[in-house]
């Protein structure tokens, strides 16, 4: 079995690579940076998402089975100062995957959607058939690629399935982010302020799970769904998030005030029945878990 993945190198791509060669898979790392892996089980491509005769050429010629696309601008705080980039990464990009699959003959790929599909809701509970109403441009485009890979499957015979990930942490992720903002601080011995936004929630969810999602995903043998949650199996506040890393760093600066963050969708606890009935996907990795595995790696980094 071969599954090229896009963003091979990237944060999620990383582990996800990882995973697959412990399943005794064969893997294509496919990046738009020149990259060099010495497994033997691993081959590594430079191309971009758009350069559909460099994709089309690296299925056919490695007879990859199928696809999983993680690649793409991948912040919704960044689409809103670069929307254009972001539309063109994620949605012509998508569909330029998209269509060299179908020219390849793959029919199976996992898509990387994401929990900004949803943007704010009011419901206690989400459940994959409610109404995306993103908030962001990169919500817009996680939307756009969900409903490309529907309309894939349907004209064409795809098994195209998307993931909506919630927010992940863990080591090799180096853009800002809450959990990693938190560690590093504590670390650092400086002050985390946050003047508003203790009461908002998170279901994190471990990057060791998230690849673990996907090639569960990858795998199946059947989907009866075209979205699935993948998460974490607790939801809790900014203040609460604080609270468990101050566990780890009695001596952390934290300074949280009450309330939600406006420009921070506010969504209720992710249910993850349907991942764990059809992939049978279940998170492994609890919060404390995960802190200390993102702490050690932190550390290493400034050895």
């Amino acid at each position: 079995m071969t599954t090229l993945v896009t963003g091979g190198k990237g944060f999620v791509g990383r582990h996800l690579v990882n995973r697959l060669v412990e399943h005794g898979e064969t893997v294509v790392s496919y990046n738009r940076d020149f990259a060099v892996d010495t497994r033997p089980s691993v081959t590594t491509v430079q191309g971009e998402l758009f350069d559909i005769p460099v994709l089309v050429k690296a299925l056919t010629e490695n007879h990859v089975d199928k696809i999983i696309h993680t690649a793409g601008m991948s912040h919704p705080g960044v689409s809103v100062d670069l929307p254009l980039t972001t539309i063109a990464a994620n949605i012509d990009g998508t569909a330029a995957v998209f269509e060299a699959a179908r020219m390849a003959g793959v029919r199976r790929i996992v898509n990387f959607s994401s929990e900004c599909a949803y943007g704010n809701l009011d419901d206690a509970l989400v459940h994959e058939d409610q109404k995306p109403t993103p908030t962001t441009p990169y919500g817009v485009t996680k939307v756009a690629g969900e409903l490309l890979g529907n309309v894939y499957n349907n004209l064409y015979g795809m098994e195209i399935v998307s993931l909506r990930v919630t927010e992940v942490y863990g080591p090799g992720l180096w853009m800002p982010s809450l959990l990693g903002d938190l560690l590093n601080a504590a670390l650092s011995g400086t002050p985390y302020i946050l003047a508003v936004g203790g009461d908002h929630k998170f279901q994190f969810v471990y990057v060791e799970d998230v690849a673990a999602a996907a090639y569960l995903a990858s795998v199946a043998p059947e989907l009866r769904q075209p979205v699935y949650h993948v998460s974490g199996d607790t939801q809790i506040t900014v203040a609460e998030a604080a609270n468990t890393v101050r566990a780890i760093f009695p001596e952390a600066k934290f300074e949280i005030g009450p309330g939600y963050i406006e420009k921070w969708d506010r969504q209720g606890k992710f249910d993850l029945s349907a991942s764990e009935r059809d992939l049978g996907y279940r998170p492994g990795w609890s919060l404390t878990d995960g802190l200390a595995a993102s702490v050690q790696w932190i550390q290493s980094q400034g050895s």
